[in-house]
């Protein structure tokens, strides 16, 4: 399974296309404040980690669910017969 941070995505699909229009709005919907330099890491590059504080603002502000920010990757399927036997005596 792999993440991917769609922010970008979710602010262009509510019209918000700039850093300091979404601290405008984490400002009036959240009352959350971010510096400058935060939002634009946020928007710019995948977080390692993220508060919880943080996430929830972000959807208030956003109206929006964290499955909107993050989207998911199924991981492939497979199967147990691709996957070597740990058990059984090494063939020589």
């Amino acid at each position: 399974m792999q993440l991917r941070w769609r922010l970008r995505q979710v602010m262009a699909s509510r019209e918000v296309w700039t850093g300091k229009e979404l601290r405008e709005l984490l400002a009036r919907r959240a009352n959350f404040t971010l510096s400058a330099p935060s939002v634009y890491a946020l928007i710019n590059n995948e977080p390692v980690q993220m508060k919880t504080e943080t996430l929830q603002a972000l959807c208030t502000a956003l109206q929006c669910t964290p499955n909107e920010l993050y989207g998911v990757t199924p991981p492939r399927e497979v199967s147990l017969a691709d996957e070597p036997d740990t058990n059984s005596p090494a063939k020589p």
